[in-house]
């Protein structure tokens, strides 16, 4: 059966953070400068990061902007108000937060990925996205000019559960109403490209983040214009 969807993980796979990283933007680096966090012990910082981050976990089911806003306030309170030396208040925490949910130059989409959605549209499939996120993911694309190319967004938050569990992709088939034997998945994480396989869904392995190891298991892909050079692509 041939490739009639293809099914997109965002981060290292079609944007990069500006900064490195999705959760220290350039708006927390105003208040927090690398030189500043990088003097914290770093068994310190990685049990503030996990303290911060639990509530995101255990209730990850988000319906609107301003409930994303609230949750990732409280993650930067937490995160802050956990480690020594440093302190935070409401309203940094907001602006952070609202920074991060609105500030679309705090995501960067890579070189290539705008013609190469677009090759794959004209050459006849379907795209969409499966993505551990939140809801700014819609408005930033939105934004950032590829939300057009898409013809269905299936975000973890929609549905309060993260991949590697096989709903988020069993969603996606039934929104795309196509089968996992018709559909490619690509993604910077062996874990979730497993349970794309096991689905029957054609796994890539995106290798744009820095020190993503290679897994012989899957095709792979160092920028989003490759894809076009794989003859399962080609139509």
């Amino acid at each position: 059966m041939s490739i009639r969807a293809i099914f997109f993980d965002l981060g290292w796979t079609l944007e990069i953070p500006e900064t490195g990283d999705w959760m220290l933007t350039t708006c927390f680096r105003k208040y927090y400068p690398k030189e500043v966090t990088d003097r914290i012990d770093r068994d310190l910082w990685h049990t503030a990061m996990r303290k911060a981050a639990q509530p995101l976990i255990d209730h990850h089911r988000m319906d609107t902007l301003e409930t994303e806003i609230e949750d990732f306030a409280q993650f930067y309170e937490i995160l802050m108000s956990s480690l020594p030396g440093v302190s935070i208040t409401r309203e940094i925490a907001l602006e952070i937060s609202r920074d991060r949910c609105y500030n679309q130059n705090n995501v960067i989409v890579l070189p290539g990925t705008v013609s190469t959605l677009q090759t794959l549209k004209d050459r006849g499939y379907l795209l969409g996205v499966i993505s551990d996120n939140w809801p700014s993911t819609r408005y930033r694309l939105e934004q950032t000019g590829i939300a057009q190319y898409f013809d269905q967004m299936t975000i973890s938050s929609d549905l309060g559960v993260y991949k590697p569990d096989e709903r988020l992709f069993l969603h996606a088939l039934k929104e795309m109403g196509v089968s996992a034997q018709e559909s490619a998945f690509v993604d910077d994480l062996a874990g979730n490209l497993e349970t794309a396989e096991r689905l029957g869904m054609y796994p890539v392995l995106s290798l744009v983040k820095p020190n993503t190891k290679e897994d012989s298991r899957y095709t792979m892909i160092h920028a989003p214009e490759e894809l076009l050079e794989l003859e399962i692509f080609k139509k």
